[in-house]
């Protein structure tokens, strides 16, 4: 699978304004090995939409889970990128599309590089964030050095002086993981997350392959407006009939609406970078 940078989008069709709160899209960034991956499966597994669909028969760069907050369940999705510091780059481009940041950060580890690195990428991109104290099951886990490990790198946690809000989690047994996607729907909401499901829809490209069987295919996420069977999607110089679309679990679409990751099938050219 070849990764392209994120890149405008735009479908082509008219609509007008009728905003509304639409699912957060949040990113989780973190070191190598501090559980990043775990973190995600372990919500996958357990909170992913559309299991009638059989799972998830594909890797998507992007998710839907739901997860039930004062009594109503509600969907968030996730942006899934890579740990390894090679992919930086790619982080940082998640960080740009996303709403909100989640920064795991393991209890017996504690701040490293690659966690430095997803803090400038969350900061420069300018949204709020939640950490997630992770693997807080080992025996040699420390919550409370973990914590001054953060605080000497400026990130200001809540109850600790600061108003990051954070959660001790294991990705492992899942313990923390439903306080984690609380606070998640708690910063949305304060953060205000809307759109306007009529309007020309918009939003970016995370990544996109060569399928041999179909084509070229791109993991889209939809920011705003909605995308429906018989329009065209440009992504950069390159064009996409809506014909096959698909969510995150290979489950054929007609219409997708604002924060769903699709991917779609049939763009004529990879996307370009830096378009």
């Amino acid at each position: 699978m070849q990764i392209r940078p994120v890149c405008d989008y735009a479908l082509m069709t008219n609509g007008s304004s009728h905003a509304t709160t639409r699912p957060p899209i949040v990113v989780v960034l973190g070191h190598v090995d501090h559980g990043k991956s775990t973190l995600l499966d372990f919500i996958r597994k357990a909170n992913t939409v559309d299991r009638e669909a059989g799972g998830i028969t594909q890797h998507v760069a992007a998710y839907e889970a739901e997860h039930e907050y004062e009594g109503t369940k509600r969907r968030i999705t996730f942006i899934d990128t890579p740990g390894h510091a090679a992919f930086q780059a790619i982080r940082s481009r998640g960080a740009s599309v996303a709403d909100i940041a989640i920064l795991v950060v393991a209890a017996d580890d504690g701040v490293k590089a690659q966690t430095l690195e997803a803090i400038k990428s969350i900061k420069d991109a300018g949204i709020p964030y939640i950490v997630a104290i992770n693997k807080i099951d080992k025996p040699n886990a420390d919550l409370n050095r973990t914590q001054m490990t953060l605080l000497e790198n400026e990130v200001f946690l809540e109850k600790l002086g600061g108003d990051v809000p954070w959660a001790a989690i294991s990705a492992k047994t899942g313990e923390g993981v439903s306080t984690l996607l609380d606070l998640i729907l708690i910063v949305a909401e304060l953060a205000d997350i809307s759109a306007d499901p009529s309007a020309q829809a918009s939003g970016f490209v995370i990544e996109a392959h060569l399928d041999h069987k179909r084509g070229i295919a791109a993991t889209l996420i939809i920011r705003n407006g909605t995308i429906e069977s018989g329009s065209a999607v440009v992504a950069g110089k390159t064009l996409a009939p809506v014909r096959i679309m698909e969510n995150f679990a290979g489950k054929t679409l007609k219409k997708a609406t604002p924060s769903m990751p699709i991917v779609l099938v049939g763009f004529d050219t990879l996307p370009e970078a830096g378009a």
